[in-house]
């Protein structure tokens, strides 16, 4: 299974250890969608960081996926729902590491 498809897995069952387990010790995750909600933007990085990051949103209802599209192995559109605000928004893998985590990831609006 593609990294992309099992961040989209791991999103869709708010699963923070599978999904920062995907990501290299070093990355960098940066969502830019946020700002269009009114809030500001998000930034995780290493594994911890985007465990304890998606822990908290998981957590607390403060964010989650709907209806994935998967367009390529390096790329998913989906709305993102900031606690209430839904937005378009397209996630990239922009950057691998070595061992072939992924080493930085951008959500923007799509």
């Amino acid at each position: 299974m593609t990294l992309i498809k099992q961040y989209v897995k791991a999103m869709q069952a708010q699963d923070p250890k599978a999904l920062s387990q995907l990501f290299s010790p070093t990355a960098i995750f940066v969502d830019y969608c946020p700002k269009d909600a009114g809030q500001p933007l998000y930034h995780a990085y290493g594994t911890e960081g985007i465990d304890m990051f998606f822990r908290n949103r998981f957590l607390f209802r403060k964010f989650e996926i709907m209806d994935p599209v998967i367009v390529s192995d390096t790329q998913v559109y989906y709305y993102a729902i900031y606690e209430g605000y839904h937005i378009r928004a397209i996630a990239t893998i922009q950057d691998f590491s070595e061992d072939g985590e992924i080493q930085r990831m951008v959500v923007r609006p799509a």
